[in-house]
């Protein structure tokens, strides 16, 4: 009878399993972070959490010493101390979390030999020092999300007794399925990154885009961060701050990988995280408004490692990069030109070819006498080959999109920390008309 229940339960097991993954077909993936209110975690709790990644370092090292004979049933592991080893009990680590440790290690190791078979030079994966991440594989087992009486929502972690405080629960939708989540310890604070199954919304009942700009050139510079073709400039860059600077000298000073000197870099790592964030924050509003307002976005495929050798903190205070990465990803329609495209010599209005240095910022073309700011040149270039690649033409703005041109200005001047202008030609008015 015992083996028929088993037999039972085994196939109930598997027919869920089925059913979760058909459904996860129609649903969209989507993960949230939310952040544990270290405030109303007792004693107990806070030495609980932070014993969790003790352990997890060390399950994790023994791991890499003998990968093949990994067990999650493991209650004790060797750990080096100077020249000697001790025997350490893994007291605060649960099963579920130690397979998910030893299935992350193993995927890994996967993807390394993958990379490897395919001609890549990779190197072995190295014993650490700290881990960060925890992998909670089992929702309702090794995290459980709850609603008090109040409609506050709490979450649980196996092991821990306290029912955990969490901000930015609410940014959740009701009804989203609840997958494997991720414990984080970063900068001396814990997070939880939840990842989400929802709903697709059809495609009958979702509205088509609409694009007011057809197409846009981008060009990326030193000293205005980004030109649009349109006639935008935008300007900005977030400074090492005096505090970040104190920090750094002050460690500097500590004996390395004492108590004080653990607490400086906590406290430099923070400083460090927020120039980040505010960065973070300028690329994904300045992206939301190039993907909500224009269908095709033509740019350059810059060398940002070559202009972080010659420009260091410059090119480190902006976030060009990332935009790069995130037009590639997320715009409607992006058109990257090659990086050898010479769009700062060619004239836009005869194509002529020219040598310029970076000391002059107006374009003065010798055969045609086109007289135009150098980087608003280059982003009409960019836009006109971007648009050739994909055999459409460059066309002048029309009054919608001279509108909608202006809109994005307004936008884009009440983004904190940046500085969004008109470029206004020598001579001449401003490529779009402001009402």
């Amino acid at each position: 009878m015992n083996e028929e229940n088993r037999l039972a339960k085994n196939k109930k097991i598997k027919e869920n399993g089925l059913a979760t993954r058909l459904k996860r077909k129609s649903q969209f993936c989507k993960v949230y972070t939310v952040k544990i209110d270290k405030s109303h975690l007792n004693q107990t709790t806070k030495s609980h959490l932070s014993r969790l990644f003790l352990e997890a370092k060390w399950f994790y090292n023994s791991i890499l010493a003998d990968v093949f004979n990994a067990n999650d049933k493991l209650e004790e592991v060797p750990v080096k101390v100077q020249c000697a080893w001790n025997i350490r009990q893994l007291e605060c680590l649960s099963s579920q979390m130690k397979q998910g440790i030893i299935s992350r290690t193993k995927g890994n190791i996967h993807s390394l030999s993958i990379k490897k078979s395919k001609g890549q030079k990779v190197g072995a994966l190295k014993y650490t020092s700290n881990v960060e991440s925890i992998p909670l594989e089992q929702f309702e087992r090794t995290y459980k999300i709850l609603e008090s009486k109040t409609k506050s929502r709490y979450i649980t972690i196996q092991g821990i007794k306290q029912h955990l405080k969490v901000s930015g629960l609410s940014q959740i939708p009701i009804g989203s399925d609840f997958a494997n989540a991720n414990l984080i310890h970063k900068n001396n604070n814990f997070y939880l990154k939840i990842t989400t199954y929802q709903d697709k919304i059809s495609n009958d009942k979702t509205p088509k885009q609409i694009h007011l700009l057809k197409s846009i050139g981008i060009d990326f510079g030193i000293k205005n961060q980004l030109i649009l073709s349109n006639g935008i400039e935008i300007q900005y860059k977030i400074e090492v701050t005096p505090k970040l600077k104190r920090l750094a000298r002050k460690l500097s000073k500590q004996e390395s990988h004492s108590k004080n000197w653990f607490k400086t870099k906590t406290k430099l790592n923070k400083e460090y995280q927020s120039l980040t964030n505010i960065k973070e924050d300028i690329k994904n509003k300045i992206v939301s408004n190039l993907k909500d307002n224009v269908e095709i976005i033509c740019f350059q495929d810059e060398n940002i490692k070559a202009w972080q050798r010659m420009w260091g903190k410059r090119i480190l205070s902006t976030s060009i990069g990332g935009i790069i990465a995130s037009l590639k990803q997320r715009v409607h329609t992006p058109v990257e030109v090659p990086k050898f495209f010479p769009s700062t010599k060619t004239c836009h209005a005869c194509g002529n070819k020219q040598l310029i240095t970076l000391s002059e910022r107006i374009y003065s073309c010798s055969i045609c006498n086109n007289i135009m700011d150098r980087d608003l040149n280059s982003s009409l270039n960019i836009e006109s080959e971007g648009l050739r690649q994909i055999g459409m033409v460059h066309t002048e703005l029309t009054p919608v999109e001279i509108r909608t041109s202006t809109l994005m200005l307004e936008y884009l001047k009440t983004i904190p920390n940046i500085k969004a202008s008109p470029i206004h030609e020598p001579g001449s008015s401003s490529p779009f008309m402001s009402e």
